[in-house]
């Protein structure tokens, strides 16, 4: 272990049907866990999980291009970029070390942002967007610059660093951002902390329209097969709308699924949702905000995980689950085509072994 890895205490279960699921689909799963500064990197062989951790200090959003050649973690006051080794030739592999992988993923540089507390990233085309959540806004990556502002909600006033209404979701369409999830409709710095924990919405871009309110904590809208799906975090469940009777009313959801755990993190495949579960961790700054959100009142044990819901009749599939340290999950990736891939970590010696040419 070299002097920057962290030791990891936490320990990994999971049903049987989650290593079967995993391996049946020729993918591996991409999990975002902040307060440990990782990306978890797990796969299977059929019968049994694998879990490697590679470091990204203050990881939260993932985004993993179509073609799954290019792939941006967002870190502590920057963006990091990885890419696909799309041929052997590409790859040089010093003599004293040796690798039997089917996917490797090499990091080939950053962008310095400084401290944006970036959350959702998506790729559009050759655009990765992120979520500045320090400025309220809606971003282009940029090199030579922090961010390049693409949008903001009306009611924010000014481009400021103060995350007045905590813009954290994105949900991307023909790809361009297309709707966005906030705490709070607020214009004055941490105006989103105070007052109730469903005065959260999601609003549509093209034309500045409230799609849903009074919804408690919202995270991760996305868009697929024509409805609009987001976690609202404080109750634990998994909402979807049709997309063409937006904006609706609560009375026009439908619920998916609901969860012994803060929902915040969603892969939509097909007619499954792989569902990110934290447990509720107290505010950083030690203040009591938002407790009147629901989940506080589960009687059943918070839990920390990934869940795998049918959305035809939101039946679970599988189920993995976290204990320890690991009790905190911002988002949830799926690479296809992988069961083994590799990782290069540049916080450990693998940096030292690896060449691409």
């Amino acid at each position: 272990m070299t002097e920057q890895e962290v030791k990891l205490n936490y320990v990994m279960t999971s049903c049987a049907r989650f290593p079967m699921l995993l391996h049946s689909m020729k993918s591996s799963l991409l999990v975002s866990a902040h307060h440990l500064d990782c990306l978890f990197v797990i796969s299977s062989d059929g019968e049994t999980l694998r879990v490697e951790h590679v470091r990204v200090p203050q990881l939260l959003g993932i985004a993993l291009r179509d073609d799954q050649q290019r792939l941006s973690l967002a870190a502590a006051h920057q963006l990091w970029e990885y890419r696909q080794v799309m041929s052997s030739s590409e790859l040089v592999i010093s003599p004293n070390h040796s690798t039997a992988r089917d996917t490797i993923f090499y990091p080939c540089g950053s962008i310095m942002t400084g401290d944006l507390n970036t959350h959702d990233l998506a790729w559009g085309g050759e655009a990765l967007f992120m979520v500045n959540t320090r400025f309220n806004c809606i971003a282009k990556a940029v090199y030579g610059k922090s961010f390049e502002h693409v949008w903001r909600p009306p009611f924010i006033s000014e481009l400021v660093a103060e995350d007045r209404c905590h813009l954290n979701g994105l949900a991307m369409k023909d790809g361009s951002p297309a709707y966005v999830s906030y705490f709070a409709v607020s214009d004055v710095q941490y105006g989103w902390r105070e007052g109730s924990s469903f005065d959260g919405q999601i609003m549509r871009i093209e034309d500045n329209q409230t799609v849903l309110s009074g919804l408690c904590l919202p995270h991760s809208p996305r868009l697929h097969q024509g409805y609009l799906y987001f976690c609202e975090s404080g109750t634990g469940r998994l909402w979807r709308c049709l997309e063409s009777s937006l904006p609706a009313t609560r009375a026009d959801l439908e619920l998916v699924a609901e969860f012994d755990g803060f929902t915040r993190g969603l892969r939509l495949f097909g007619e499954m949702a792989f569902v990110g579960l934290s447990r509720v961790r107290k505010a950083k700054d030690g203040s009591s905000r938002h407790t009147d959100m629901p989940l506080l009142e589960k009687k059943n044990e918070l839990l920390s995980g990934v869940s795998v819901i049918d959305i035809r009749n939101g039946h679970e599939i599988a189920r993995l689950v976290f204990s320890g340290d690991l009790n905190q999950i911002y988002d949830v990736e799926l690479l296809f085509g992988s069961n083994n891939p590799l990782f290069i970590d540049v916080y450990s010696d693998q940096r030292t072994e690896y060449f691409m040419l």
